[in-house]
């Protein structure tokens, strides 16, 4: 019997826009604060990400369905003001790379030799998000075609594309 592949699928969203608010204080409630104010103006959330704070503030990143950039960009605007932090970046030209697979967290070395696929081939990550079975990455929209050409041939997955 053959080794099992710890990744099931590939995909591919070409669909998000990553927005990152900058030094946001790091106390209690910073973020609740932010995404129930999205969700009060019907924004879903697709990823987050928020960094360890530096010298008591911190960067929280999240993606949001294109279609809801503008209104998430205000809401968002709103709250960076209420909170003191000190401002927000958008970014339009992104795309989501994520793998899936039930054996991922049995797999040592695995974020390591992904990882690895794209820094080797001039690909930057502009952010990373994992659980126990999916590993997903931000990268420049631009890169998306080698990423999944690169990643699926090294992995030998079938590729699933959003948007």
């Amino acid at each position: 019997m053959g080794k099992q592949k710890p990744f099931d699928t590939l995909r591919v969203r070409r669909t998000e826009t990553m927005l990152t608010v900058i030094g946001v204080p790091d106390v209690p409630g910073t973020a609740a604060g932010l995404f129930r104010a999205l969700a009060r103006g019907g924004i879903s959330i697709t990823m987050i990400v928020q960094n360890a704070p530096d010298a008591g503030s911190a960067s929280i990143t999240f993606t949001v369905t294109r279609g809801d950039a503008e209104t998430a960009q205000g809401l968002v605007r709103e709250q960076v003001e209420s909170l003191g932090a000190e401002g927000l970046m958008r970014d339009d030209n992104i795309a989501r790379l994520s793998v899936w697979g039930k054996k991922l967290e049995e797999t040592a070395g695995i974020a390591g030799e992904f990882f690895s696929i794209l820094a080797d081939n001039g690909i930057n990550v502009l952010a990373i998000n994992t659980t126990a079975d999916i590993v997903s990455c931000i990268i420049e929209d631009a890169n998306i075609d080698k990423a999944v050409s690169l990643v699926a041939g090294h992995f030998g997955l079938g590729v699933e594309k959003i948007g």
